[in-house]
């Protein structure tokens, strides 16, 4: 739930122009992603076909398993985090086939590198593709310098980290696999299931605690955790361990949100940065985004009470929420409560709020109260991250049609018939959203929506959609100025809806 005010109104056109060469340039640069993959593709795959012909079939099957595998037309994104530290490479086993496949691999690698310093410095700018060709291009050559630097590491012990992850080793941490980054003196407690007490006032040494006894002394909220991670400052009542779990999430997510959103952040996301400074390394300084995660749900409603009304409404039957900075201020809290048996996961909530705490807090000044209308578009992004999920292996799927709320939205849509049409869904203002016999149906809309232009027709929409987005945030959408929705997509709402009934169908 966003507390803030957006009016839209977009004018409908009876023709269509073809799409802005903004569009067409990012179709170019996509279909040179697409050529790489293809092309490497077809050479590992004839290399393994003459390995099987030759009787070597296991020599075979390993070769076919670096091919890349193909995004699916309609499916979610998937996503591979960068862990924070990447030691030196154990040697590898002796593998004859190497000599042919690594050539294969090196040139998609010199390919993929190139296209996103071409995609990070075209007119517009496209930072996520420029991200997802460095991701893949260290998939093939891990110990890429520049792309390693560009991505935010640094060299570390014959392999690399982020800078954070270096300061943490400087100062004598370990990264504890149940609570984090922590002084080693801490570690022996930690293992004998000990947590700190609360400080008394002028208290220097550590008072160790069973860790039930020390989380009931953290259960009151004066007295609550305070937990800093690399881009998050978290206050919460939880157990520790658990917060620390929360606190993974919001760093995972972070990387994934800056690799999706690149474009509509823009300038401001450390990638450009990098791109802009070719001797910076890791990440401009900025205060961290705050966190407040309540123990029940009556603690977070108590605390919402002080929130002004015209920053938000209906908060009592709210499960997370987040209100832009007030002018003059650079951060804001996300608050959330452990919902434990509630409709949407913790998560969902968490990855809803959190979006729209990075996309304020990150892509500048917004200026979102001058469009008109469209307000379906932020909470269609902030439903959208909802979605995301962690695989067995560890790698994230990110716009899967899952979940309970786009269960309802397929109810709705399709099989009771109540589809709004595009042209009429983009001009809802605020108040005609958030109506109360239709508010639970307008976020399940702008749901299905928002999964149908990021994952649909092999992405075909999603960086014109994006493009809308950032607009959007910028207060370029009213009557005299800016494209609507269907002319930026290059096709009519009709065909939209027709489109997009498909895909949730």
């Amino acid at each position: 739930m966003l507390g803030s005010v957006w009016l839209l109104t977009l004018t409908l056109t009876a023709q269509v122009p073809s799409p802005h060469a903004a569009e067409a340039r990012g179709i170019e640069l996509r279909q040179e992603r697409r050529a790489i993959r293809a092309r490497e593709t077809t050479q590992i795959q004839a290399l393994a076909d003459r390995l099987l012909k030759e009787g070597h079939s296991k020599e075979a099957e390993d070769v076919r398993a670096r091919i890349e595998p193909e995004p699916s037309e309609n499916g979610p994104t998937r996503f591979v985090p960068l862990p924070a530290i990447v030691p030196k490479p154990a040697p590898a086993a002796p593998d004859p086939a190497a000599r042919e496949w690594g050539p294969i691999r090196a040139d998609a690698a010199k390919a993929l590198f190139d296209l996103a310093g071409r995609a990070a410095t075209s007119d517009p700018r496209h930072y996520d593709l420029a991200d997802e060709c460095l991701r893949a291009a260290l998939d093939r050559q891990p110990d890429h310098p520049e792309a390693r630097r560009l991505l935010g590491f640094i060299p570390f012990e014959a392999g690399w980290a982020t800078p954070y992850a270096v300061r943490q080793k400087q100062m004598g941490k370990t990264d504890h696999p149940t609570y984090g980054w922590v002084e080693a003196s801490w570690v022996p407690h930690l293992e004998k299931n000990e947590l700190p007490a609360p400080r008394a006032s002028k208290q220097k040494a550590v008072r160790w605690l069973p860790a039930a006894e020390a989380d009931a002394l953290h259960a009151p909220w004066e007295d609550r955790w305070v937990i800093s991670t690399e881009h998050f400052e978290i206050r919460t009542n939880v157990p520790l361990s658990e917060a620390i779990a929360f606190g993974r999430q919001l760093e995972t997510f972070h990387q994934l949100f800056f690799a999706i959103l690149a474009d509509v952040i823009g300038g401001n996301a450390p990638i450009a940065a990098r791109f802009r400074d070719k001797k910076m390394t890791g990440e401009p300084k900025t205060d961290p985004h705050l966190i407040d995660y309540f123990a029940t749900r009556q603690e977070y409603l108590d605390h919402l009470s002080r929130v002004p009304p015209h920053m938000g409404r209906g908060l009592g039957q709210s499960i997370g929420f987040y209100h832009p900075p007030l002018p003059g201020k650079k951060r804001a809290p996300a608050y959330f409560f452990r919902d434990a048996g509630g409709q949407l996961p913790v998560t969902a909530t968490l990855y809803h709020e959190v979006s729209h705490q990075l996309l304020f807090e990150s892509a500048g000044r917004s200026q979102f109260d001058r469009n008109t209308g469209n307000y379906w578009v932020f909470e269609g992004l902030g439903t959208y991250f909802e979605t995301l999920a962690v695989e067995p292996d560890g790698r994230l799927s990110l716009g899967g049609k899952v979940g309970p709320r786009i269960e309802s939205a397929r109810k709705r849509l399709i099989e009771n018939g109540e589809h709004i049409p595009i042209g009429q869904f983009v001009r809802l203002n605020k108040e005609r959203f958030n109506q109360d016999d239709l508010v639970y149906f307008h976020y399940q809309e702008a749901m299905a929506l928002t999964l149908f232009l990021m994952q649909a027709r092999s992405r075909e929409y999603r960086e014109p959609f994006l493009d809308y987005v950032k607009d959007a945030y910028q207060g370029r959408l009213r009557p005299e100025s800016g494209r609507s929705l269907e002319d930026r997509l290059g096709t009519t709402y009709a065909t939209l809806d027709d489109q997009f009934l498909k895909f949730i169908k």
